[in-house]
Formats: structure tokens, sequence, C-alpha cells
């Protein structure tokens, strides 16, 4: 199951709260509901008793309601007038006749009920109401259920915007909660992102649990395991092709003396022997170059440059193999852009392209050159027409040492040009075309955004 950790904590912390508050819900409002139900019944049972009490202080033998009883009763219920508006009663004696109502209009309708609780409808009214009999006296107080609704309804508000306002607080405190919790994770997958795969600086996180500490140690652990093989491997081309310059250097010298004393009738082998130190000598200046790439990353300068003048730098040193191969050069620049990029890396990744592609070609076939620009990037585009490459080569072509062995070259090249390429965040796209080879070089116009852990280390 894929996704983030956090969103599934997240989204199943919020399904069980959800799930607790739909089960919880109808049992708070059925709770709720049967307590006020009870609440507001115990209230017309106690105001019965409470008349009922009043009535038998007095002396309610006679055959008509005393006037001392009824002004009592009138007083009391112009104390509590605030709640006759909720709560009507009506007072009569065993035999029907009425002492006292607070109600005109529905004496016989609260006189007509059985003792106890009950519900009468009146005039379309549904009313709650509660019949006391004691010494021959019946007292009813009744209330409208409307108004025991609007009395719930306001109970149920008043708990349920706190309960709300609580789930409210623990989601959102949950929320942060896990953020923090997570915080170290987040912090983590930021340097993973952040490493490209030539990257190998070791992560550093501050703070961090011991869970994920384990994580950050054996991580760094393989980084710096990666890197000292890396370094090996580095040092030992550098210091390879330094220790084989030396004396080629010095064979060079002595074939170029051998050949100036010999004059116009040098030997064969000699001058074979000349070109056979010039290819060893430019091996040795391509395995330099790779080995600066790697152990210096980006070691020209970025400045300010056009494609028609990175382009001339890269067809500079062949001017003489063009010559002498007899090859056309057709450039076309459709690019006026300012490029801020290592001239130096950027025109050697060019020449390469354009050196094999002379080098592939037979006297008298061009080698076309297109500059053109993209919205993000400018591409040189670069056509022979020497037949192309063995498609079974095709694939691995930029890998170093593959190349066709007929041809003479070492199968460096390439790989400078994908390694310069890879660093400025580029793209190489290789193909045959019905005449030779294209090769298409597209790099940002700018490399100030690339950071030293984009390089190669």
């Amino acid at each position: 199951m894929k996704g983030s950790l956090r969103n599934k904590l997240l989204i199943s912390v919020l399904l069980v709260t959800g799930i607790l508050c739909l089960a919880i819900g109808p049992f708070m409002y059925h709770t709720i509901k049967s307590d006020v139900k009870e609440i507001l019944d115990d209230r017309l049972a106690a105001s019965a008793k409470m008349l009922s009490h009043i009535v038998h202080q007095y002396d309610v033998k006679n055959e008509k309601p005393s006037s001392s009883l009824t002004n009592e009763l009138i007083q009391q219920i112009e104390q509590n007038k605030d709640n006759t508006e909720v709560i009507v009663c009506n007072v009569t004696r065993i035999d029907g006749e009425l002492i006292i109502s607070t109600e005109d209009g529905n004496q016989d309708v609260l006189t007509s009920v059985k003792d106890g609780y009950s519900f009468i409808r009146d005039n379309g009214t549904i009313w709650r109401v509660f019949k006391l009999t004691e010494h021959g006296i019946s007292v009813t107080t009744a209330e409208k259920l409307d108004k025991r609704r609007q009395l719930f309804n306001i109970v149920l508000i008043g708990v349920l915007i706190p309960w709300i306002l609580a789930v409210l607080t623990l989601i959102i405190s949950l929320y942060f909660i896990i953020q923090r919790v997570f915080k170290p994770m987040t912090q983590l997958q930021d340097h993973f992102d952040k490493h490209t795969g030539n990257s190998l600086t070791p992560i550093e996180i501050e703070d961090v649990p011991s869970e994920v500490k384990g994580v950050i140690a054996g991580f760094n652990a393989l980084l710096a395991r990666v890197k000292a093989v890396l370094e090996s491997e580095r040092r030992f081309t550098a210091d390879a092709a330094h220790e084989l310059r030396t004396p080629l250097a010095g064979i060079t010298t002595q074939l170029q003396v051998a050949m100036l004393k010999q004059g116009e009738t040098v030997d064969n082998n000699l001058k074979q022997a000349n070109l056979a130190v010039k290819q060893l000598t430019e091996l040795l200046d391509q395995l330099l170059m790779l080995a600066r790439l790697d152990a210096e990353q980006m070691a020209s300068i970025t400045v300010s440059s056009s494609a028609s003048e990175i382009t001339a730098k890269a067809l500079m040193p062949l001017q003489g193999m063009i010559q002498e191969n007899q090859i056309q050069i057709h450039k076309i620049i459709h690019s006026e852009q300012d490029l801020l990029l290592p001239q130096e890396l950027v025109a050697v990744a060019i020449r390469n392209v354009i050196k094999n592609a002379i080098q592939f070609s037979s006297a008298e076939q061009s080698v076309s050159i297109l500059v053109t620009e993209q919205p993000d990037f400018v591409t040189w585009q670069i056509t022979d027409e020497a037949g192309g490459i063995n498609p079974d080569l095709l694939p691995n072509v930029t890998n170093r040492f593959v190349h066709d062995k007929k041809k003479g070259n070492f199968g460096l090249g390439l790989s400078i040009t994908k390694a310069v390429i890879d660093i400025l965040n580029g793209k190489l796209t290789i193909s045959n075309t019905k005449a030779g080879l294209r090769v298409d070089i597209s790099l940002p116009y700018s490399s100030h955004e690339l950071n030293s852990e984009q390089t190669l280390n």
C-alpha cells in the first residue's frame, strides 16, 4: 500500500473519530432527550404537589372555595407568572367544582384526564399533563409539547456546541502533533530529495528520534563506503594517466628528433610509431579529462557566452583535422540567447561529437551543426553522413571504451560528452538516420541554479 504514512495516520485518526462520533451521537441524543423529559415531568409533578400542599393548608370543607384560599393561590400564581406561561394548572374538588385555574378555555379538558402522566390534544395543541388527586382535591398541571421541544433543543445545542468544539480541537491538536512527530521524517525526505544520484554528501539532521537516527547513520555509512571506492578509482585514473604521460612525452620528443634527422627519407615504421604515440597521448588526455570531471566537478569557470562562440571554440582545434579529411562543415545557428555555462566544458562536449563525426566520415562528406532554442534549453544538433552506428552498440555507445575498433578511436569521447551533460543537467540523444548519425545536445541556459550537490563527485 503506497502513500504518505503521515497522511495515512491522519486519515485513520479522522475515521476513528468520525466512527466514534456516529456511534456516540445517537446515544447522546436519546440520553439527553430522556433526561430532559424526566426533568420536565418531575417539574410538572412538583408543581402539582406544591399546589396540593397549599390547598390543604386551608379549610376546603365548605361548599364554595374560601376567599382566603383563592386570594392565596392567585398571589402564588402572580409570583410565578413567568412559569405559568409554560405550565398551566387547574384545581378542582373531587366532585368537579372548580377552585382555581390559570386557563379559562380548557378547564374541562384538564379536569377529564386520568391521574398520572398523559398526553391530550386541545384545539390542535398537544399538552403533557400530570394529575394528582389527594384528600378530595384534584390538581392538574400541564405544559405545551412545543415548549418542551424548544427547551430540549436549547439543552441539546448547549451540549452539542462544546462537544463539537472539543472534537474539532482534538482533530486540530492531533494534526499538529502528527506533523511534529513526523517532522524528522519530513526532513529526512527533503534531504533524500535534494540528493541526486551523484551526491555523496552525508545527511545531517539535528534533534531526531532514535528510530530515525539509525536510518541516517546507516545511509551515511553507505555513502562513506561508496565515496571511498569512487575516490580510490579517481586517484588511480588520474595517477595512472600522469605516470604514463611522462614517458610518452619523452618518446614523442625522441621520435620527433629522429624524424628531423631522417628528413624526407624517414622510415614508414617511424611514422607509424609517431602516430601510435599521438593516439596514446590522446587517450591519456581523455582519461585526464574524465578524472578532472570526476574529481574537480565543474573545473571551468562559468562565463556569459553565446552558442556561436561556444561552437567556434569547439571547432577551432579541429581545423587541421577538417582540412586533412576534406570534410565540409555546415553551421546554422538560430540562437542569440546569452548562455551562463562553463564554456570550456561545453566546448569539449560538442568537440568530441564533431570529432567523431569527422573521423567516421569520408572525404567530401559533410557534417552539419544546427543550434536552436527551446523554452528551457539550447540544443546543438550534429549530423553526419558516415552511415551511423551499429544498432547493437547504440544503447551503450556512451559507456567508456565502447567503440568500433575498426575506426581507431578509444570510446571515451562520448563518455566525456555525457559526463559534461550530466553535470549541467542537460540531455544527450543519439540516433541513426538514413545517411548517418544524429546527436542532440540540449543544455539549460544557465548553470547558476546548479548546486554542487548536483555535480559529479
